[in-house]
């Protein structure tokens, strides 16, 4: 078993090679999908043993060009508490994600034998081993949530955030993103009421009782992805703190249920709100129609409206949300599609 140091030493590693060497996001070859790195490698010479050290020299290299693109992809957040799972899935086994690689320079330095190499990277095979080391929202859109729950104490609504805080941490804690209401891709809203319950046998605290109702709602199409109710009493010294805390309890009930429903909601339907400018006529809305549905990640798509020009589609995927879909247009040179804006499940584009 590796101890924490080594983890901390892998990490920086990582961090390192991205810091080192230079990426280059166009492939010399596009057929084969890859992200062009140069990196540098050492290992010490041992005995003489120049050959051995070249080899491990090499390895060391095509491990650092690895560890480069996967600091692309993944969050310095992520690389650091991902190291050894990174190590172990990933970079331990960099050869079989390097398509190829020339050497450009090679030398010794003192005791060590250093080289220098241009590797060409397979993006889509590390890209989707990578998102099996991914909390589950990301794997399903990445998207942003956002809160808007009124509360009232004793029938008097309050300016407080109780339960939308407490909602807020839970989410994260899940692997959600959170941000601001107005451009949250998914929006939890709802109400918390609290009502005093009683002070009899607490021994001077007292006992408030919260109802809290919730609803997630993707903000694009209004679709409803969850529903949940929940109740919890909160116990303190005064009334003010009783009723915070059953705020905040009745919050931390629903949260479990809330997350639950709304990832097997993203998991059933995973629909991306396409908007598709520069639609000549409905002959050429049926070519793409056609071109898009035959793309493996998606699963099938219908005409939400056409206008003449503009046509809205809703597009289901096996997975992933508008950023994978942008990515696949965009790479699908059928399609001659331009992407104007991208969120997790909205996607502008047009037409030549």
């Amino acid at each position: 078993m590796r101890s924490g140091l080594s983890r901390v030493l892998l990490a920086a590693v990582l961090l390192a090679a991205a810091g080192c060497a230079s990426v280059h996001r166009s492939s010399l070859n596009p057929a084969y999908q890859t992200e062009v790195v140069e990196a540098d490698g050492m290992a010490p010479v041992v005995d003489g043993d120049v050959a051995s050290a070249r080899k491990s020299a090499m390895s060391d290299a095509m491990k650092n060009a690895l560890g480069l693109v996967v600091g692309v992809y993944v969050s310095q957040d992520a690389m650091v508490s991902k190291a050894v799972l990174i190590d172990d899935s990933i970079t331990s086994q960099s050869e079989g994600y390097i398509e190829k690689y020339e050497t450009l320079k090679e030398w010794q330095d003192g005791g060590f034998y250093k080289v220098r190499i241009r590797a060409h990277v397979r993006k889509e095979d590390l890209a989707a081993k990578l998102r099996n080391l991914e909390p589950e929202p990301q794997k399903l859109g990445n998207p942003v949530i956002g809160f808007d729950i009124t509360e009232s104490v004793d029938g008097v609504p309050q300016k407080t955030e109780y339960s939308a805080l407490e909602l807020k941490d839970r989410f994260i804690a899940a692997g959600f993103l959170t941000g601001e209401k107005d451009k949250a891709d998914i929006l939890v809203k709802g109400e918390a009421q609290t009502s005093f319950n009683t002070r009899e046998g607490l021994g001077g605290f007292v006992s408030y009782r919260a109802g809290i109702s919730l609803s997630a709602v993707k903000q694009g199409s209004r679709e409803t992805l969850a529903s949940v109710q929940d109740s919890a009493g909160g116990i303190d010294l005064n009334d003010q703190a009783a009723a915070r805390a059953s705020l905040i309890n009745a919050a931390k009930r629903a949260s479990g249920d809330l997350t639950d429903k709304i990832l097997k909601a993203l998991r059933e339907r995973s629909v991306v709100r396409l908007t598709l400018e520069n639609v000549r006529d409905m002959n050429a809305l049926s070519d793409f129609t056609k071109l898009l549905r035959s793309i493996p990640a998606v699963r099938s798509s219908w005409l939400r409206s056409y206008d003449g020009s503009t046509a809205v589609l809703d597009v289901a995927m096996h997975a992933g949300g508008a950023a994978d879909l942008s990515q696949l247009l965009i790479s699908d040179k059928r399609m001659r599609v331009k992407v104007n804006r991208t969120s997790s499940y909205d996607l502008d584009a047009q037409l030549p």
